[in-house]
Protein backbone atom coordinates (compact mmCIF):
# COMPACT_ATOMS: atom_id res chain seq x y z
CA UNK A 1 0.00 0.00 0.00
CA UNK A 2 1.13 3.53 -0.79
CA UNK A 3 2.35 5.56 2.17
CA UNK A 4 1.69 9.30 2.14
CA UNK A 5 4.04 11.29 4.36
CA UNK A 6 2.50 14.57 5.46
CA UNK A 7 2.32 16.96 8.41
CA UNK A 8 -0.91 15.77 10.03
CA UNK A 9 -4.49 16.87 10.77
CA UNK A 10 -5.62 20.48 10.43
CA UNK A 11 -9.12 21.03 11.89
CA UNK A 12 -11.42 18.76 9.81
CA UNK A 13 -8.82 18.45 7.06
CA UNK A 14 -6.02 15.88 6.84
CA UNK A 15 -3.27 18.47 6.49
CA UNK A 16 -2.54 22.23 6.54
CA UNK A 17 -0.38 22.06 3.41
CA UNK A 18 -2.32 22.45 0.15
CA UNK A 19 0.27 20.25 -1.54
CA UNK A 20 -0.14 17.43 0.98
CA UNK A 21 -3.92 17.82 0.84
CA UNK A 22 -3.80 17.81 -2.96
CA UNK A 23 -2.25 14.33 -3.02
CA UNK A 24 -4.61 13.07 -0.31
CA UNK A 25 -7.67 14.42 -2.15
CA UNK A 26 -6.52 13.03 -5.49
CA UNK A 27 -5.99 9.51 -4.17
CA UNK A 28 -9.35 9.55 -2.42
CA UNK A 29 -11.08 10.73 -5.60
CA UNK A 30 -9.39 8.04 -7.70
CA UNK A 31 -9.92 5.37 -5.06
CA UNK A 32 -6.27 4.45 -4.58
CA UNK A 33 -5.77 2.88 -1.14
CA UNK A 34 -3.11 4.61 0.93
CA UNK A 35 -1.80 4.95 4.44
CA UNK A 36 -1.01 8.32 6.00
CA UNK A 37 2.23 8.72 7.95
CA UNK A 38 1.93 12.13 9.68
CA UNK A 39 4.58 14.15 11.45
CA UNK A 40 7.00 17.04 11.04
CA UNK A 41 9.83 14.53 11.45
CA UNK A 42 8.98 13.32 7.94
CA UNK A 43 10.91 16.33 6.65
CA UNK A 44 14.12 14.50 7.57
CA UNK A 45 13.32 11.77 5.05
CA UNK A 46 11.80 13.98 2.37
CA UNK A 47 13.80 13.59 -0.86
CA UNK A 48 13.44 17.28 -1.70
CA UNK A 49 13.32 18.60 1.85
CA UNK A 50 9.60 19.28 1.69
CA UNK A 51 6.33 17.44 2.23
CA UNK A 52 4.52 15.58 0.85
CA UNK A 53 6.29 12.53 -0.45
CA UNK A 54 5.03 9.03 -1.03
CA UNK A 55 6.50 5.56 -0.87
CA UNK A 56 5.07 3.21 -3.49
CA UNK A 57 6.48 -0.32 -3.69
CA UNK A 58 9.73 0.92 -2.20
CA UNK A 59 10.02 3.90 -4.55
CA UNK A 60 10.16 7.36 -2.96
CA UNK A 61 8.62 10.24 -4.91
CA UNK A 62 8.66 13.83 -3.70
CA UNK A 63 6.76 16.94 -4.84
CA UNK A 64 3.01 16.83 -5.33
CA UNK A 65 3.21 17.46 -9.08
CA UNK A 66 5.54 14.52 -9.65
CA UNK A 67 3.55 12.37 -7.23
CA UNK A 68 0.37 12.90 -9.25
CA UNK A 69 2.27 12.21 -12.48
CA UNK A 70 3.59 8.95 -11.01
CA UNK A 71 0.12 7.91 -9.85
CA UNK A 72 -1.39 8.62 -13.27
CA UNK A 73 1.33 6.74 -15.09
CA UNK A 74 1.14 3.69 -12.82
CA UNK A 75 -2.57 3.49 -12.00
CA UNK A 76 -4.15 5.26 -14.96
CA UNK A 77 -5.63 8.72 -15.39
CA UNK A 78 -9.20 7.84 -14.46
CA UNK A 79 -10.23 11.33 -13.34
CA UNK A 80 -9.22 13.13 -16.54
CA UNK A 81 -9.82 10.39 -19.11
CA UNK A 82 -13.04 12.03 -20.28
CA UNK A 83 -11.58 15.51 -20.77
CA UNK A 84 -10.78 16.91 -24.18
CA UNK A 85 -7.31 18.23 -24.98
CA UNK A 86 -8.67 21.77 -24.61
CA UNK A 87 -10.16 20.98 -21.21
CA UNK A 88 -6.92 19.40 -20.06
CA UNK A 89 -5.08 22.55 -21.09
CA UNK A 90 -7.53 24.70 -19.15
CA UNK A 91 -7.16 22.48 -16.09
CA UNK A 92 -3.38 22.65 -16.31
CA UNK A 93 -3.48 26.46 -16.42
CA UNK A 94 -5.73 26.66 -13.34
CA UNK A 95 -3.58 24.16 -11.44
CA UNK A 96 -0.45 26.17 -12.18
CA UNK A 97 -2.25 29.34 -11.07
CA UNK A 98 -3.00 27.71 -7.72
CA UNK A 99 0.40 26.07 -7.31
CA UNK A 100 2.59 28.95 -8.42
CA UNK A 101 0.60 32.10 -7.70
CA UNK A 102 -2.26 31.66 -5.26
CA UNK A 103 -0.11 29.50 -2.96
CA UNK A 104 2.04 32.51 -2.06
CA UNK A 105 -1.04 34.50 -1.08
CA UNK A 106 -1.94 31.69 1.33
CA UNK A 107 1.59 31.63 2.76
CA UNK A 108 1.52 35.39 3.28
CA UNK A 109 -1.86 35.19 5.00
CA UNK A 110 -0.83 32.41 7.37
CA UNK A 111 2.65 33.56 8.32
CA UNK A 112 2.66 37.35 7.92
CA UNK A 113 -0.91 38.52 8.58
CA UNK A 114 -1.01 39.47 12.27
CA UNK A 115 -4.63 38.29 12.47
CA UNK A 116 -3.59 34.73 11.55
CA UNK A 117 -0.07 34.37 12.90
CA UNK A 118 -1.08 33.67 16.56
CA UNK A 119 -3.25 30.76 15.38
CA UNK A 120 -0.50 29.30 13.20
CA UNK A 121 2.07 29.77 15.98
CA UNK A 122 -0.09 27.96 18.50
CA UNK A 123 -1.08 25.16 16.12
CA UNK A 124 2.43 24.36 14.96
CA UNK A 125 4.62 25.19 17.93
CA UNK A 126 2.64 25.01 21.19
CA UNK A 127 3.64 21.37 21.81
CA UNK A 128 7.34 22.20 21.68
CA UNK A 129 9.21 22.49 24.99
CA UNK A 130 10.20 25.86 26.37
CA UNK A 131 12.21 27.84 25.43
CA UNK A 132 12.12 26.40 21.89
CA UNK A 133 8.46 27.30 21.40
CA UNK A 134 9.29 30.93 22.23
CA UNK A 135 12.48 31.26 20.19
CA UNK A 136 11.79 29.17 17.07
CA UNK A 137 8.47 30.62 15.79
CA UNK A 138 9.69 34.20 15.22
CA UNK A 139 12.84 32.89 13.54
CA UNK A 140 10.80 30.78 11.14
CA UNK A 141 8.40 33.65 10.54
CA UNK A 142 11.29 35.93 9.58
CA UNK A 143 12.58 33.22 7.26
CA UNK A 144 9.18 32.97 5.57
CA UNK A 145 9.06 36.75 5.18
CA UNK A 146 12.47 36.64 3.49
CA UNK A 147 11.34 33.87 1.15
CA UNK A 148 8.23 35.83 0.22
CA UNK A 149 10.33 38.92 -0.52
CA UNK A 150 12.71 36.90 -2.70
CA UNK A 151 9.81 35.23 -4.49
CA UNK A 152 8.32 38.65 -5.19
CA UNK A 153 4.91 38.68 -3.58
CA UNK A 154 6.37 39.92 -0.30
CA UNK A 155 7.32 43.16 -2.03
CA UNK A 156 3.63 44.06 -2.39
CA UNK A 157 1.38 45.66 0.20
CA UNK A 158 -1.21 43.49 1.98
CA UNK A 159 -3.95 45.16 -0.08
CA UNK A 160 -2.13 44.34 -3.31
CA UNK A 161 -1.59 40.72 -2.27
CA UNK A 162 -5.28 40.43 -1.43
CA UNK A 163 -6.12 41.80 -4.88
CA UNK A 164 -3.92 39.12 -6.48
CA UNK A 165 -5.81 36.48 -4.51
CA UNK A 166 -9.14 38.07 -5.41
CA UNK A 167 -8.41 37.77 -9.13
CA UNK A 168 -7.44 34.10 -8.79
CA UNK A 169 -10.54 33.30 -6.76
CA UNK A 170 -12.76 35.18 -9.18
CA UNK A 171 -11.30 33.24 -12.10
CA UNK A 172 -12.08 29.97 -10.33
CA UNK A 173 -15.57 31.14 -9.40
CA UNK A 174 -16.38 32.32 -12.93
CA UNK A 175 -15.20 29.04 -14.44
CA UNK A 176 -17.02 26.91 -11.87
CA UNK A 177 -20.24 28.90 -12.37
CA UNK A 178 -23.23 26.85 -11.17
CA UNK A 179 -21.61 23.44 -11.76
CA UNK A 180 -20.96 21.13 -8.79
CA UNK A 181 -17.41 20.51 -10.05
CA UNK A 182 -15.23 22.39 -12.48
CA UNK A 183 -16.03 20.32 -15.56
CA UNK A 184 -19.56 19.33 -14.60
CA UNK A 185 -20.78 16.41 -12.55
CA UNK A 186 -17.56 14.39 -12.70
CA UNK A 187 -14.60 15.05 -10.41
CA UNK A 188 -11.27 15.71 -12.12
CA UNK A 189 -7.72 16.43 -11.01
CA UNK A 190 -8.50 20.15 -11.01
CA UNK A 191 -11.22 19.57 -8.41
CA UNK A 192 -8.80 17.76 -6.09
CA UNK A 193 -6.24 20.54 -6.43
CA UNK A 194 -8.76 23.37 -6.07
CA UNK A 195 -10.28 21.70 -3.02
CA UNK A 196 -6.85 21.49 -1.39
CA UNK A 197 -6.26 25.22 -1.74
CA UNK A 198 -9.79 26.45 -1.08
CA UNK A 199 -10.54 24.22 1.91
CA UNK A 200 -7.35 25.43 3.57
CA UNK A 201 -8.73 28.97 3.72
CA UNK A 202 -12.45 28.27 4.07
CA UNK A 203 -12.41 25.58 6.79
CA UNK A 204 -10.16 27.17 9.48
CA UNK A 205 -12.33 29.14 11.94
CA UNK A 206 -10.26 32.29 12.23
CA UNK A 207 -11.17 35.54 10.53
CA UNK A 208 -8.75 37.30 8.22
CA UNK A 209 -8.89 39.11 4.90
CA UNK A 210 -8.05 36.12 2.67
CA UNK A 211 -10.30 33.61 4.44
CA UNK A 212 -13.16 36.10 4.60
CA UNK A 213 -12.74 36.81 0.89
CA UNK A 214 -12.99 33.11 0.00
CA UNK A 215 -16.00 32.61 2.27
CA UNK A 216 -17.78 35.49 0.52
CA UNK A 217 -17.90 33.58 -2.80
CA UNK A 218 -20.90 31.23 -2.52
CA UNK A 219 -20.12 28.80 -5.33
CA UNK A 220 -16.57 28.18 -4.09
CA UNK A 221 -17.87 27.53 -0.57
CA UNK A 222 -20.47 25.13 -2.02
CA UNK A 223 -17.79 23.39 -4.08
CA UNK A 224 -15.66 22.76 -0.99
CA UNK A 225 -18.73 21.37 0.75
CA UNK A 226 -19.54 19.05 -2.17
CA UNK A 227 -16.02 17.67 -2.36
CA UNK A 228 -15.59 17.33 1.40
CA UNK A 229 -18.90 15.55 1.90
CA UNK A 230 -18.15 13.13 -0.93
CA UNK A 231 -14.64 12.13 0.12
CA UNK A 232 -14.19 13.14 3.76
CA UNK A 233 -17.55 12.82 5.47
CA UNK A 234 -16.66 9.47 7.07
CA UNK A 235 -13.31 10.72 8.36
Amino acid sequence: MIKLFNFGPFFTLPDPSPFCLKVDAYMRAVGIPFEVVPGFNNLRRAPKGKLPFIEDDGKIIGDSTFILSHLKEKYGDALDAGLTAEQKGTAHAFIKMLDENFYWCVVHSRWIDDAVWPHIRDLFFSAMPAPVRWVLPPLIRRGVAKTLHEQGIGRHSPAEILEIARRDLRALSDFLSDKPFFFGSQVTTLDAVAFAFLAGIIVPPWKCDLNDLARSIPNLVAFVGHFQSRYYSAK
